[in-house]
């Protein structure tokens, strides 16, 4: 299925307490329908692998979705006013689709997505 953001549409934002709530996309910075890219391999100090002066490659493709900026329901659910629940706009930019957030958080989801896999730990 070929996706494309749309501004206006629907989708889950994960804020910093790995909490999902309801969002709507204001700007798109960068592909509206993402790139495609091939990831290169690296070394367990996270340099480059070389075979031949040339970079190896991981098999297969990957999908790289842009920055996006939301509007945000606000998770208070006391927050309302006489147009209904408000919504957060401040600090909600240039947010990173989930596959490319180590942290799970503060990141966005399509609506039919789940997120796999586990957070990376914090190192203090």
């Amino acid at each position: 299925m070929e996706r494309e953001l749309r501004i206006g549409m629907y989708l889950v934002f994960v804020d910093a307490d790995r909490e999902e709530r309801d969002a709507l996309l204001i700007c798109i910075h960068g592909n509206p329908k993402g790139e495609a890219y091939q990831q290169p391999k690296f070394d367990e100090r996270g340099q480059f692998i070389y075979e031949d002066g040339h970079i190896l490659y991981e098999e297969g493709m990957r999908h790289r979705w842009p920055c996006i900026n939301l509007v945000v329901v606000d998770k208070n659910t006391g927050a309302k006013d006489q147009y209904g629940r408000q919504t957060i706009k401040e600090g909600v930019t240039s947010v990173v689709h989930w596959t490319d957030s180590s942290a799970h958080g503060f990141c966005w989801r399509f609506p039919d997505e789940e997120i796999t896999g586990l957070a990376a730990p914090s190192i203090s």
